[in-house]
């Protein structure tokens, strides 16, 4: 029974955490209505791979680590908010180069990256951002009661990490599905070039909020 609690614990708020905007969710949302729903699939399966390890290091306290060496987070910090800030840099000189506010030029295609190139993209965008490390080790202290703390075990730690890895998934396969659905593509047509400014720099944003975050 107190595993069942645990496991409606963890599912109970990591449901609320992972449906909070955030660069995952901006993502798989602007890959679904640049490019198409399979590979936004696989930008789904890009972020909950990064939550399924996150789980892991979680249960195993390797993250506490970020805690006994402060030094280790703020690399980390640096780090992950230098690639979101690249992302939001990189997003905003593609859309300068190849559009005009608004409109596609005239026989222009935008060229559709692999299904790898996805999938690494959203990995590495969920497991260098150290809040969602930090949150994760929260997740399991606050969802363990005091009878199961310092006794977690191995099939428990798994239990958490498939329920998180699969509600992540879960929500990033219906963003996938609903923003590639044609009528969101419709009206992202219409606004693209404002939209892809907006999406860059929201990145740009999220980026700095990282590196200056205590």
């Amino acid at each position: 029974m107190d595993v069942l609690l645990v496991l409606v614990h963890v599912a109970l708020i990591w449901i609320l955490a992972v449906a909070t905007p955030g660069a995952n969710v901006l993502l798989t949302i602007n890959t679904a209505l640049q490019y198409d729903r399979k590979l936004a699939m696989f930008s789904a399966f890009g972020v909950s791979t990064a939550i399924l390890l996150w789980a892991l290091l979680g249960g195993s306290g390797l993250v506490i680590l970020l805690t006994t060496f402060p030094q280790l987070f703020s690399v980390m910090k640096v780090v992950g908010g230098s690639y979101l800030l690249y992302l939001g840099l990189r997003q905003i000189y593609q859309t300068r180069k190849t559009k005009k506010l608004g409109e596609l030029p005239q026989g222009q295609h935008i060229l559709s990256p692999s299904n790898k190139k996805v999938f690494i993209s959203a990995f590495i965008t969920s497991i260098l951002n150290p809040k969602t490390g930090f949150f994760v080790v929260s997740l399991f202290s606050v969802s363990m009661p005091d009878t199961l703390q310092g006794a977690i075990t191995n099939s428990m730690i798994v239990a958490i990490m498939l329920t998180m890895s699969s509600i992540t998934l879960c929500w990033h396969l219906f963003l996938a599905t609903a923003f590639s659905h044609q009528s969101a593509k419709s009206v992202y047509a219409r606004i693209s070039g404002v939209m892809d400014y907006i999406t860059g720099g929201l990145f740009t944003v999220f980026g700095i909020k990282v590196m200056v975050s205590s």
